[in-house]
């Protein structure tokens, strides 16, 4: 039987089994609970007390008595604003104590200590605003509607306000891709929690997962105003959590009351109300107009409600391109005599890399170009050369004559100089993004009694982004995509006895866009540019799609053409849940599972036309090498397709054991499984369309592979690549205490019982492995091709090598070989295609922290807390065929980039590349000799063989009543990592070299955000305009990020990614303001060096931070009052109100002409003006 049919199977089974067991087969929790004790005068318990909660908002009623320890538990509660708990006992006065809330995930203790009297007779007591969590020991803070509603938010979205709790990363750095923008095209929520990677939160909504499956971010945000709040657990959650190793956001929105309540609101962003960009010439257009509203009330009181919303947007904005370096007017005219401008003139060391004439090479191209010869190695210029007899080009000048065909005609793409900005760089804003958006959903909940209470939830988002820098990052060469996003969950919570109550959930949700279709650069034939399109130049791989094709100049840094890609991708997830909850005595006992199904279906077109890389090989100049046509790479790739599919099951239990009154032991066991993403079609030898790598075995379903190169159904590697791993158990344990002192000294530190708490937790979480690491291994022959060039060819003719005569010869177009007949060598070699490890495992994290928690007067939570992490088996990428740099230093002719070529020894022997593994069957496409194709180039693994550790101290202070409220958090803290995310490389030769400071690691972060309801005359004219004035706002100082050090010489002849680096002298990196420096130099670079041949730099990956960040975003509105019930609220929010540059990371790539130098900034300031009607 099938793995995957079996899996399916064994899980009908267990929840027909649930079914027969429980009355309900539900969720991760998205609602509280509340238990309490009930004593009388001297303390004892009292019995068989009779226990009514009550929302005073809906109707609703649940009802339990104490037992025979005094104890009572409402295990599964909505969350709510005004509850009220009533307890009568006889020979007791009633206990009614009101106006509670519950928060989601909120372990609410409510004691009552009753009063000797007359049951007629009442104690009326007020809720506490605060409680110290002396049940729960899991961390993290909930944010509600009031308080989202109330702070400064640019774009109106609940992940903006994620980074408001400690161990939170505010923002989603280059270690995680964002090449998956959430509908609406706000931040998909990829922050690092607590050391966690990116891509390793879990996002539920309403009790429904909306993660989207290739890099696992937030695949739906919902409107603002429809959520009645969020919680991030950051560390050590329940065994009821699991599925992700970072955080779990849970997001519940709101539901209809006894009462309509609704809003209307516009919020309006305007380039007039902004600053400048600290980099950019002048404002770019902006526009943008938020709006939408709300509506929920009853249609059956008590019983039967609904809740719906909209919100819609449209924007457009002028989109900076920041500071680009570019060549200067004269060097456009082919001067490229000084090699000292940011744009690097001819190397008076390089000399032209050709071979004997006569055989088609770049000296006899020149040659005929120019009019003049050129010979293999010679200088193209030298200082003071003013004659051919000399060099290539006298007086460092390349004529238009000898430019390529392409550069000829592309040239125009490259921007000149902006006036103002100094003679080499480029900045606009005139390039707009539009974005049209429009979100709506619709709540219903139903009190059904004795079946229980029902909820249904529909969600919508209609996304179209036109985005004018897709992958080039100069104008003309914009791209759309449109998006949708869909949820759709029901839910039953069902009450059995006074003391058990089921909760089950059935989800679905799927997300659907095209991404980046090209709007500019299009052309009805590449030959009207300068390329040939037959024979060995570019046959375009879909023809409607002909255009510019991106170009890459790595030095200086322009890139221009279509994109390199574009993506269909149609996500669908199926899920369902169920926990049920009971109450015994002591124990507060829950257990229940999860099924989720995951479809993630892409259509991918990747480098239809060809992508070109130049860096400068050939001349020592990127932009010298552009003109004349010699780039250092070249893809073209045919369409690529994948129908991944996994599941993921899970069971657990968890008790919250009472020790005593003011000790809870919680602990529990989750087990899971998380099956690696499969191919649906990877049951038939011609659909091998994902693949791996084991160079020790021979493939038998295509036995004439080059050896190593495998398939699913291939000795050793199943469906998923990996074998899926039935034995992931994660235990949990924690402990709260809250110790009783009511007087003296100890009193006095711990502020008198249930003022304090001292908690601690360990637990082991798994995380899901995203998809987009099995999408790396599709599109690789023999279902597709990816084909990368392993020589030095052509702009205008890629398929002609230039250092030696024949080969590599055309390879497209490209159709799905017979397995019986297929000709290896024609698709030869196999390079930059993964190749998934075959002893996967699930990645995991170890969470555990100590924490202290403190309530003082005014109703004020301190928390000190200790937490920390430990990752291991986290996917990463290496070189499985890195070059060996000794074979290269003793092979004539090699040197870096030349890993895949061939060489002459003499005496017909021939060095046949430098990896590891460049030739595996003896087989070449063009025969033996320097044309010679090979059968492996650079190929990575992809392996869960990184590890990461995270330490933190963390200090919360909250206060969430009065007239002032806040929140505030300081984390200090240190991330180390062997790679922060599957794209990042670690060395093949040794990992431990690529050890560092994660991508998202911040020293130290410190937020702090507030509401202050103004001070003012209480009637009167005086009220209607000085009262009813709010002042809120978000402060954040923070440290840097770490900047990523790396070398793009291949100095070390490695020809592979994370091994590279320059060298460091050892000495005090001085660090300079952007400000006040020429090109804005950020680090000196003369503390660097370039790496010495065939030694890797001494550099760490990552071993200092770039510049931090001091920004306030504040917000000044005011509410008139028209009725009791009608009001106007009107807002004006400034975004980094005090225009405070924020600048990025500069860059660490010592071969870049701008190493070291900040070339772009976030944000300035921006004021953002709305208006809210309410009822």
């Amino acid at each position: 039987m099938k793995q995957g049919r079996f899996f399916q199977l064994v899980w009908v089974a267990l929840a027909l089994a649930l079914v027969a067991v429980v009355p309900r087969l539900g969720a991760q929790t998205v609602s509280g609970s509340i238990s309490g004790s009930v004593t009388d005068p001297s303390g004892a318990a009292v019995p068989s007390a009779n226990i009514t909660l009550r929302n005073a908002e809906t109707g609703a009623v649940m009802r339990t008595s104490s037992n025979s320890s005094g104890v009572y538990g409402f295990p599964v509660v909505p969350v709510g604003t005004n509850y009220t708990v009533s307890v009568e006992a006889k020979g007791f006065r009633t206990y009614v104590q009101s106006g509670i809330t519950l928060l989601i995930n909120q372990a609410l203790r409510v004691d009552a200590k009753l009063v000797i009297g007359s049951e007629q007779q009442s104690v009326e007591v007020s809720a506490q605003a605060v409680q110290v969590a002396t049940e729960n020991t899991s961390m993290g803070d909930v944010i509600e509607s009031r308080k989202m509603l109330s702070l400064p938010l640019n774009g109106r979205s609940y992940i903006d306000l994620l980074g408001l709790q400690a161990g939170v990363v505010p923002e989603s750095t280059t270690g995680s891709l964002g090449d998956r923008p959430v509908a609406g095209t706000g931040s998909a929520g990829n922050f690092s929690v607590n050391g966690g990677r990116e891509a390793a939160n879990g996002f539920m909504l309403n009790g429904g997962s909306v993660e989207e499956g290739r890099n696992n971010g937030a695949g739906l945000v919902p409107n603002l105003d429809s959520i009645e709040e969020f919680k991030v657990i950051t560390n050590s959650g329940s065994a009821e959590y699991g599925q992700y190793s970072g955080a779990i956001v849970n997001v519940v929105t709101k539901g209809g009351t006894n009462e309509w309540h609704g809003n209307g609101f516009e919020f309006l962003r305007n380039e007039k109300f902004d600053s400048r960009n600290f980099f950019d010439p002048d404002r770019g257009a902006f526009k943008r107009n938020q709006f939408g509203g709300t509506i929920g009330g009853p249609i059956i009181k008590n019983r039967l409600f609904i809740f719906g919303d909209y919100q819609g947007t449209r924007q457009s904005l002028g989109v900076s391109t920041g500071a680009l370096t570019v060549p200067t007017a004269d060097q456009r005219a082919g001067n490229l005599s000084d090699p000292n401008l940011p744009v690097s003139g001819l190397d008076p060391t390089a000399v032209v890399k050709g071979c004997a004439p006569g055989n088609g090479c770049l000296n006899d191209v020149l040659t005929t170009r120019l009019g003049y010869t050129v010979t293999n190695g010679e200088p193209y210029y030298t200082p003071g050369c003013a004659s051919t007899a000399n060099c290539v080009f006298p007086n460092g000048i390349i004529p238009q004559s000898a430019w390529s065909a392409p550069s000829l005609a592309l040239e125009q793409y490259i921007p000149e100089p902006t006036p103002g900005l100094g003679g080499s760089t480029f900045s606009t804003t005139s390039q707009k993004q539009h974005v049209r958006d429009d979100k709506f959903s619709v709540r219903g909940d139903l009190d059904t009694g004795g079946y229980g209470r029902w909820s249904v939830y529909y969600a919508l988002d209609n996304t179209n982004l036109l985005d004018p820098f897709p992958a080039a990052n100069v104008p003309g060469f914009a791209a759309s995509t449109p998006q949708q996003a869909m949820q759709t969950v029901l839910s039953n919570t069902r009450t059995f006895g006074s003391s058990n109550v089921n909760e089950v959930h059935a989800a679905f949700f799927r997300t659907a866009m095209t991404q980046r279709q090209p709007q500019g650069g299009l052309v009805s034939d590449l030959s009207s540019l300068g390329f040939v399109t037959g024979g060995l130049g570019i046959i375009p791989v879909v023809p409607s799609l002909q255009g510019v094709p991106l170009t890459y100049l790595d030095n200086s840094g322009p890139a221009f053409g279509l994109p390199d890609g574009t993506t269909g991708q149609f996500n669908n997830t199926y899920q369902i849940s169920d926990s049920f909850s009971s109450v015994r005595g002591k124990h507060t006992i829950k257990f229940g599972g999860n099924y989720q199904r995951f479809q993630i279906n892409e259509r991918n077109t990747y480098a239809q036309n060809g992508v070109f890389d130049f860096n400068g090989s050939e001349t020592g100049s990127d932009f010298a090498d552009f003109l004349i046509g010699a780039p250092v790479g070249f893809i073209q790739s045919s369409r690529q397709f994948l129908d991944s599919r996994s599941e993921y099951g899970a069971l657990y239990v968890a008790d919250s054991y009472k020790v005593k009154s003011n000790l809870t032991l919680n602990y529990g066991l989750r087990w899971e499984t998380s099956t690696f993403f499969r191919d649906k079609l990877d049951r038939t030898p011609s659909n091998c369309r994902i693949q791996a790598i084991n160079f020790n075995v021979q493939s038998t379903i295509y036995p004439t592979a080059p050896k190593g190169w495998l398939c699913p159904g291939d000795p050793g590697v199943a469906q998923g690549l990996a074998p899926n791993d039935y034995n992931n158990f994660a235990p949990r344990i924690g402990i709260a205490y809250s110790p009783g002192f009511s007087d003296g000294l100890m009193g006095k530190v711990f502020g008198g019982p249930g003022k304090s708490s001292i908690r601690a937790s360990y637990g082991i979480y798994y995380t899901n492995v995203e998809d987009l690491t099995q999408f790396y291994e599709v599109g690789d022959v023999p279902a597709g091709l990816f084909y990368v060039s392993p020589t030095q060819v052509y702009y205008d003719v890629p398929y002609k090598n230039r250092q030696t005569a024949g080969g590599p010869g055309q390879r497209f177009p490209f159709t799905v070989p017979n397995p019986q007949t297929i000709n290896w060598a024609q698709l030869q070699p196999i390079a930059s295609s993964p190749g998934f490890d075959l002893n996967n495992i699930l990645p995991y994290s170890q969470h555990y922290d100590f924490s202290i928690q403190r309530e003082f007067a005014g109703s004020t939570l301190l928390t000190l807390a200790y937490v920390g992490t430990n990752g291991h088996h986290l996917v990463a990428g290496y070189s499985s065929n890195p070059g060996i740099a000794a074979t290269c230093l003793a092979t004539p002719g090699c040197g870096p980039n030349g890993e895949d070529s061939s060489y002459d020894l003499g005496g017909g022997n021939f060095q046949y590349g430098t990896r590891i593994h460049s030739v595996t069957s003896g087989r070449y496409a063009f025969g033996q000799g320097l044309g010679a194709t090979l059968d492996f180039g650079s190929n990575n693994y992809t392996s869960t063989v990184a590890n990461s550790v995270y330490n933190s101290l963390q200090i919360t202070v909250e206060k969430r009543v009065g007239a002032v409220q806040f929140l505030g958090a300081y984390t200090w803290s240190k991330s180390l990592d062997d790679a922060s995310a599957f794209a990042q490389n670690i060395n093949p030769f040794n990992a431990k070299l690529s050890r560092g400071l994660s991508t998202y690691d911040i020293a130290h972060n410190f937020v702090f955000s507030y509401t202050w309801a103004l001070p003012g005359p209480s009637a009167g004219v005086g009220k209607a305009v000085l009262g009813g004035w709010d002042f809120s706002g978000i402060t954040r100082l923070t440290t840097g990020f770490p900047i990523g050090m790396g070398d793009g010489s291949d100095n070390s002849l490695c020809g592979c990614s994370g091994v590279d680096k320059p060298n460091w002298s050892g000495q005090s990196i001085q660090i300079f303001d952007p400000r006040n420096t020429k090109d804005h130099q950020y680090f000196s670079p003369d503390t660097f060096s370039g790496e010495t041949l065939g030694v890797p730099g001494n550099s760490g990956r990552a071993f200092f931070h770039g510049p931090g960040i001091i920004n306030f975003d504040m917000a000044l509105h005011k509410e008139f009052k028209f009725t009791e019930r009608v009001g106007l609220e009107y807002r004006a929010e400034f975004f980094n109100a005090f225009n405070h540059a924020q600048f990025n990371n500069p860059s660490g790539s010592f071969t870049s002409s701008s190493f070291g130098q900040v070339r772009s900034a976030r944000d300035p300031r921006i004021i953002q003006m709305g208006m809210k009607l309410s009822f």
